[in-house]
């Protein structure tokens, strides 16, 4: 049976590594801005947060990096339309 070289390459061990050091700092980041208080933006930073590490998922673990353009296109879409529509729910919110 012929194998076709799809041009992908899975990143190296260290990779994954540095990855998972990081999503444990950010929790950690996570985990400290909750102990401050700074009202509203601690939403919003907690938001930004879980949105890098989300990110970082993605295009580490789930490959997302290696990917054509056209798929990754194909996800931010949604993604874009889907922070979109929070945007505004916290405009509606704020704007009241």
């Amino acid at each position: 049976m012929e194998q076709r070289n799809t041009g992908h390459t899975a990143p190296g061990f260290k990779t994954y590594i540095i990855a998972w050091i990081a999503l444990v700092i950010l929790t950690a980041v996570t985990i400290a801005v909750t102990k401050i208080d700074t009202g509203a933006i601690s939403i919003l930073v907690a938001l930004l947060i879980a949105s890098v590490k989300s990110g970082l998922i993605l295009y580490i673990f789930m490959h997302l990096g290696y990917e054509r353009r056209f798929f990754k296109l194909a996800f931010l879409l949604p993604v874009l339309v889907f922070a979109l529509s929070i945007w505004f729910t916290f405009l509606d919110v704020w704007y009241r």
